[in-house]
């Protein structure tokens, strides 16, 4: 069955104390961590993290939108953060953070960008844990699933054939779009607006 994972950047942070009881019946939270460097938008950064390691049970997953992911590793997993996904557009050299993630006995994600190929992952495909596939694009101002990531599910299904990996999607992802995406192989779906906004929780 799919997993949900709930993005608390989508949660109101002014309260992220009671905002975090609404993802703890799923068992985990999602955190993006964006610079505005890598990615148009700042997020948070560690000290919130810290903060949310003292006040859930929750098991922790890391999105990291940063242009220098190696330097967030080690303090992520301070934090009980165990599952960890670097951009492969972020660094020359994934490998690094990979191979330093699971030195630490975490679980290691490669993310992609909406624009980024599919078999851009294959030299990775048996050292990572999971795929991250970005299922919409920054910049879109409705944060919009992309239909065309169907076809790119698909993809990463035949290129991960064979391996452990999981294939996690994020982006515009609604409480309707479950059933299809768990059809067609996707493992997890992180879903912000879905969890905490007024209505849906």
């Amino acid at each position: 069955m799919i997993k949900i994972i709930p993005s608390i950047a989508s949660a109101n942070l002014l309260c992220v104390g009671d905002e975090i009881k609404k993802a703890e019946k799923y068992g985990a939270v999602h955190l993006d961590i964006e610079d505005g460097n890598f990615s148009p938008d700042i997020t948070f950064g560690m000290g919130l993290v810290e903060q949310l390691a003292k006040v859930t049970s929750c098991e922790m997953d890391a999105h990291l939108m940063v242009t220098d992911p190696l330097k967030y590793v080690e303090p992520l997993m301070k934090c009980k953060v165990r599952k960890i996904a670097i951009h492969l557009e972020s660094t020359k050299y994934p490998s690094q953070c990979i191979e330093l993630i699971h030195r630490r006995r975490g679980k290691a994600g490669i993310a992609l960008n909406y624009k980024t190929r599919a078999d851009d992952v294959i030299p990775y495909a048996t050292m990572i844990d999971y795929v991250l596939l970005q299922t919409g694009e920054a910049g879109d101002p409705r944060l919009a699933f992309k239909p065309y990531t169907y076809a790119k599910i698909r993809q990463l299904k035949r290129i991960l054939e064979g391996t452990s990996a999981e294939i996690w999607t994020d982006g515009g992802i609604k409480m309707e779009m479950l059933q299809e995406l768990e059809e067609l192989g996707v493992d997890a779906a992180i879903m912000g607006r879905a969890v905490f906004s007024a209505g849906e929780a």
